[in-house]
C-alpha cells in the first residue's frame, strides 16, 4: 500500500488543528479536571458580609444542564438584600460532570457593616 505524500500532510494537518482548536470559556479550563473560584463583578465591593447565599446548577455529559445559578437566586438563598460581592466557583471532571456554583456575600434586611459576622459562616 503506497501512501502519497499529501495524505499525510492532509493527516498531520488535521491532527495539529484538532489539537489546537479550542473552546473559548469565560474560565480556565483544564482538559482532565477543573476547580477554580472566580470573582464576578457585582455589589459595592465591600469586604464586609454577615450573610452567604450560593445557587448551584450542573452539567452532564456537556448535554445537559439543570439548575439555577442566578445572582438573585443565591441572594434568596442566603436572605440577601444588600450585596457586597459576588464570587462564581467551576468544578468540571473529565467534561464529564460539572458544577458551577454563584457565591454571594452580603447582608440581609434592616443589616449594615456594624452587624458581627457569623463565626461560622463558611462558603
Amino acid at each position: 500500500m503506497k501512501i502519497s505524500a499529501k495524505a499525510v500532510l492532509f493527516a498531520c494537518a488535521l491532527g495539529c488543528t484538532a489539537l489546537l482548536t479550542s473552546c473559548g470559556t469565560p474560565f480556565p479550563l483544564g482538559c482532565l479536571y477543573t476547580k477554580v473560584t472566580l470573582p464576578l463583578t457585582v455589589g459595592s465591593g465591600d469586604i464586609k458580609y454577615n450573610r452567604i447565599g450560593t445557587a448551584e446548577c450542573r452539567n452532564f455529559l456537556g448535554w445537559v444542564a439543570v439548575g439555577d445559578a442566578s445572582l438573585n437566586k443565591a441572594a434568596e438563598n442566603g436572605n440577601i438584600t444588600r450585596i457586597s460581592w459576588a464570587s462564581q466557583r467551576v468544578e468540571n471532571i473529565l467534561g464529564i460532570y460539572g458544577t458551577y456554583t454563584t457565591i454571594i456575600y452580603g447582608f440581609g434586611e434592616n443589616e449594615d457593616e456594624t452587624t458581627a459576622p457569623d463565626k461560622n459562616l463558611k462558603d
